[in-house]
């Protein structure tokens, strides 16, 4: 499956996609990446992709760049594509839209409810020692150098 630029119309799709990844203890004001203008914003700056099973998006991936370093703003996969590779596939466009923005930093953060750690260490990345916190929850930090 092909990582594709997505546009206006994918937004709805984007959204079912992005409200999964809400965590109970957050409100609905704490959590932003579901949001209609936050999804359209990133999408007309260009940096939100989109994965199509026909013509059903089953994953999403937005970034962001801060200064000198590239951000997973997003990354999400429905539960009946992942542990096929769709991750990897991600990281692996990720890294190639890093060194394409000439950067050589990228960095994902993932809330601890998410269980992702393990997958952002096997894929190359390091873990920041300084633990972050959004809302209640906590969140990991990592950062992977691309040449």
């Amino acid at each position: 499956m092909e990582i594709i630029k997505a546009k206006l119309k994918d937004k709805l799709g984007i959204k079912e996609i992005a409200n999964l990844l809400k965590i109970d203890t957050m409100s609905d004001t704490d959590f932003v990446w579901n949001k209609d203008d936050f999804i359209e914003k990133q999408i007309n700056n260009e940096e939100y992709f989109i994965v199509k099973d026909n013509d059903r998006i089953v994953g999403i991936m937005s970034f962001r760049q801060r200064q000198d370093i590239m951000y997973i703003e997003t990354m999400a996969i429905i539960k009946e594509f992942q542990s096929k590779g769709m991750g990897t596939q991600f990281i692996n466009f990720a890294k190639k839209y890093t060194l394409e923005n000439n950067l050589n930093t990228l960095r994902a953060y993932t809330f601890y409810k998410y269980n992702t750690k393990e997958f952002y260490l096997k894929k190359g990345f390091t873990l920041l020692n300084k633990i972050g916190k959004y809302g209640k929850e906590k969140y990991y930090r990592f950062e992977m150098k691309i040449n």
